[in-house]
């Protein structure tokens, strides 16, 4: 008997379409500002893609609220 592995998902490829899903829709950015786990289970990720995607949205999200907050070259 001969079984036959699948594909290897290409990793780098989900996560850019993730990124591209997020970044081109207005409701996934506002969904991922205030609960971004359902974000990832709403785009099916897991793995290292989940993990990719969940750092990226840290910078999507998270960073220019901080910058603007915190940033001394502002004032």
């Amino acid at each position: 008997m001969t079984t036959q592995n699948p594909q290897p998902r290409d990793e780098a490829q989900e996560i850019l379409e993730a990124l591209r899903q997020i970044q081109d829709s207005e409701e996934l950015r506002a969904e991922a500002a205030k609960d971004s786990e359902s974000v990832l289970n709403r785009l099916g990720l897991s793995g290292v893609a989940r993990h990719a995607v969940a750092f990226s949205l840290i910078g999507l999200v998270a960073a220019p609220q901080i910058l603007r907050a915190q940033g001394w070259w502002n004032s």
